[in-house]
C-alpha cells in the first residue's frame, strides 16, 4: 500500500508543481507521510489511502492522461458531488500544506521568495516533581489559567499542569512552532475537513502563539450574555468591565503598540475607498517598537509580548517548581460530588495528585474531555461549539508587500460586526506564512508556480464570523473528534464580508484578487472578467460542504455558564453544576461567542470568576 500511496503522490504533486526538483518532491513527500501517520481522524485518512492507492493502477491510464492529472483535480473540485469535492480538496490542500512544512523544519516553496528561515528553538523538558496534594490545581496554562493561578496563589498553594512544552525565546520557525505549540500538530480539522482548527499547546497556551489581538469584549456581546443566562447586569457590569481594565492594564493593551504594516496598508487604502472605517488593533505588546513580531505565532517567547506566563505566574512571582510542563492531567477523580485526585501522564510515567479545588482552563476542546473522561454527566458538556469561522482573500500588487512581516495584525474594521441581530463579522489583516496561507491558495488550475515565485507581492486579509452555528464532540476516544456545520445565517454573513474585502483589494489597485473557495477564486486585471462578474460568483457559492476553506482559532462554548444544570455546565461563579471544588475559567463557558477575537474576554471572565472564590 505505502509504495502505491507514494507512486500517487508523485505524479500528483508533479503535476502541481513541475518545477520542483527530486529533492524537493521528497522533502514533501516525507511531510504528507507525516500527516498520514498523526491525522487524528483515522477514518478519513482511510478514504484518502484508498484513493491513492486505486490512482496507481496502470488502468487509470486508460482514462486519464499524466497530463491531465491537474485538470482532474479541480473537476473533483468542481463536482456537485460532495464525497468527490472533499477528495479533491483534501488532497490538494494537503500537498499545498506539505511543500511549505517540512519534518527538517525548511519548506521545499521557501527558497521560490524572500521568506526569512529561522532555526529551531531550545525546548525545556524539565518535568517538575509533582507533589502528592496541592490546595488547588489549575489544568491548562493559557488565558483563563494564568489570570486563576495569579488571583488564587495569594491564598493558597497553587499547581500549574499544562501538556505541552516549555520554550526559549529563540523565534521558531513553521514547521517546528507548529509541531510543538499547537494541538495535534495544528492539522487537526471538524469532521469532514470543513474546519481547521488551530489550538494553542505550552506554557502560556494560546497567549504564547496568538497574534496579540486585545479586543475588549463589546457591550452589545455582554448584554446578550446576561439575556441567555437569563440575568440583568452580571456580565454588563461595573465589575466585569473592571475587570476587563485590570486584564487590559497589566497586559499593557494599547493600539499604541502597533501601527499599520507594509502588508496591510493596501487594506486599509482599501477599505477607506469602500466606505468602511478601520482601526488599529490594539495589542498586549511591551511597547510599540515590538511591532515586528510576525514570527510569535510560532512561538516567540521573549520579553516583547505579554502572554499569559510573562504576565500572571512569571518565576520572579511564582513558585516555578510549581509549573508542570509536559505534564497531561488524563481526568480527574470525583467521589460523592468532590474531585480527590487527578489522574497524570508524563512521558511514560501514571499517577495521581490528591487536590482540595481544581480549576479547567484547558480550553474549549480540551476541557469536555477532561470532565467526559472523568465520567461527569450534562448534557450541554461538549456541545454548542463555536468557532469565529475564518476566510481569506488575497491581493497581488505591483510593489513587493512581505506579507509575513511586521506585526501579526495592523488593522481590523468592526463596522459590520452587528450586522443582523448583533451578529456579523470583523475584517481583520493576515500575517501570510506559507504553511498558514498553502493550503487555502490556490485551489485551481492556475500555475502554481507563478502563485509561488509571486508570494511577495500578496497581501491577505480575513473575515472573521460571529457565527451562531453550533458544534459538538461526537467520539469518546483518544483524539475526541469533532463536527461542526456552518449554517445559512452565518453563510451570508460570512460571503458579505469576502465580497467587502475583495471590493477593497479592487479599490486598491491589486492586479490580482484570490478567494478561498473550492476551487479557489482568481480574477485578474488582465482578464475580460470584470469585478462585477467576479462578485457574482461570490455571491453565488453555495452553503455546502467543500464550497469555501475555513480556519478557527477561537473555539468557544463548550460548557457554557448558566445558572440553571439544564442549560449549562457551570453556574455564575464558574463552578461546575454537581461538583463541589471543580471551576472552569476558559473559553468554554462563553453562553455565545465573543465576536471578536477572545483573548481579553477569556482572561477576564476568568479574572471576574475567580475573585469570589
Amino acid at each position: 500500500m505505502n509504495r502505491r500511496i507514494s507512486k500517487s503522490f508523485k505524479l500528483i504533486f508533479s503535476s502541481f508543481y513541475p518545477n520542483f526538483d527530486k529533492n524537493e518532491i521528497e522533502n514533501s513527500e516525507s511531510y504528507f507521510n507525516f500527516i498520514m501517520e498523526k491525522y487524528p481522524d483515522r477514518s478519513e485518512i482511510f478514504q484518502l489511502k484508498i484513493f491513492l492507492v486505486m490512482f496507481s493502477i496502470n488502468l487509470r491510464k486508460i482514462f486519464l492522461k499524466d497530463s491531465d492529472i491537474h485538470s482532474f483535480f479541480q473537476k473533483l473540485q468542481q463536482s456537485n458531488l460532495t464525497q468527490l469535492r472533499k477528495l479533491g480538496t483534501g488532497i490538494t490542500s494537503l500537498l499545498g500544506l506539505s511543500t511549505a512544512r517540512s519534518i527538517s523544519g525548511e519548506g521545499s516553496v521557501y527558497k521560490y521568495f524572500d521568506y526569512p528561515i529561522h532555526k529551531n528553538t531550545n525546548i525545556k523538558n524539565k518535568v517538575n516533581q509533582v507533589p502528592k496534594h496541592l490546595e488547588v490545581a489549575v489544568i491548562g496554562s493559557g488565558s483563563g489559567g494564568g489570570i486563576a493561578a495569579n488571583i488564587l496563589n495569594e491564598k493558597y498553594e497553587v499547581g500549574i499542569f499544562e501538556k505541552g512544552n516549555y520554550a526559549n525565546g529563540t523565534v521558531n520557525n513553521e514547521t517546528f512552532g507548529y509541531h510543538n505549540f499547537y494541538e495535534t500538530y495544528a492539522i487537526q480539522q471538524t469532521r469532514g475537513y470543513k474546519v481547521l482548527l488551530l489550538a494553542g499547546m505550552g506554557i502560556g497556551g494560546g497567549t504564547s502563539i496568538n497574534w496579540t489581538t486585545s479586543l475588549r469584549t463589546p457591550e452589545k456581546i455582554l448584554t446578550e450574555w446576561d439575556i441567555l443566562t437569563s440575568q440583568q447586569n452580571y456580565f454588563n457590569s461595573n465589575n466585569f468591565k473592571e475587570s476587563i481594565e485590570y486584564v487590559c492594564k497589566n497586559l499593557n493593551v494599547s493600539e499604541e503598540n502597533n501601527q499599520i504594516p507594509n502588508k496591510e496598508m493596501k487594506l486599509a487604502e482599501g477599505l477607506g475607498k469602500n466606505n468602511l472605517s478601520y482601526k488599529l488593533i490594539p495589542r498586549n505588546t511591551k511597547n510599540a517598537e515590538c511591532s515586528e513580531n510576525g514570527f510569535s505565532t510560532f512561538g516567540h517567547f521573549d520579553e516583547s509580548i505579554n502572554s499569559s506566563y510573562k504576565t500572571w505566574f512569571p518565576e520572579d512571582k511564582f513558585n516555578s517548581e510549581n509549573v508542570f510542563s509536559n505534564t497531561l492531567v488524563k481526568s480527574i477523580d470525583i467521589k460523592n460530588g468532590t474531585a480527590t485526585h487527578l489522574n497524570i501522564e508524563t512521558n511514560k510515567n501514571k499517577f495521581k495528585v490528591s487536590v482540595d479545588k481544581v480549576i479547567l482552563s484547558a480550553g474549549s476542546l480540551n476541557t469536555p474531555k477532561i470532565l467526559l473522561n472523568s465520567g461527569y454527566k450534562n448534557k450541554n458538556l461538549g456541545n454548542h461549539l463555536k468557532l469565529h469561522p475564518v476566510s481569506g482573500v488575497a491581493g497581488k500588487f505591483k510593489d513587493p508587500q512581505n506579507p509575513w512581516s511586521g506585526s501579526m495584525q495592523g488593522i481590523y474594521s468592526d463596522d459590520n460586526l452587528f450586522r443582523k441581530d448583533n451578529y456579523g463579522y470583523l475584517l481583520e489583516g493576515l500575517p501570510m506564512h506559507p504553511s498558514l496561507f498553502f493550503p487555502f491558495f490556490p485551489n485551481n488550475k492556475d500555475n502554481y508556480m507563478d502563485f509561488i515565485e509571486s508570494y511577495n507581492n500578496w497581501s491577505g486579509s480575513i473575515v472573521l464570523t460571529s457565527d451562531t452555528s453550533s458544534g459538538n464532540i461526537i467520539n469518546k476516544n483518544p483524539q475526541h473528534l469533532w463536527n461542526y456545520t456552518l449554517n445559512d445565517f452565518d453563510h451570508e454573513n460570512l460571503i458579505h464580508g469576502i465580497v467587502n474585502l475583495v471590493k477593497a483589494n479592487y479599490l486598491a489597485n491589486a492586479e490580482e484578487i484570490m478567494v478561498a473557495a473550492i476551487p479557489t477564486l482568481h480574477w485578474k486585471k488582465s482578464s475580460r472578467e470584470n469585478i462585477e462578474e467576479f462578485i457574482n460568483k461570490i455571491n453565488n457559492i453555495k452553503n455546502e460542504p467543500y464550497r469555501m476553506l475555513l480556519g478557527s482559532a477561537h473555539q468557544m462554548g463548550t460548557a457554557r455558564i448558566h445558572p440553571d444544570p439544564n442549560e449549562g455546565v457551570v453556574d455564575l461563579n464558574g463552578k461546575v453544576h454537581g461538583l463541589n471544588n471543580v471551576y472552569i475559567v476558559d473559553a468554554s463557558t462563553f453562553p455565545r461567542c465573543s465576536g471578536v477575537n477572545p483573548m481579553i474576554s477569556i482572561q477576564s471572565m476568568s479574572h471576574f470568576l475567580m475573585s469570589k472564590i
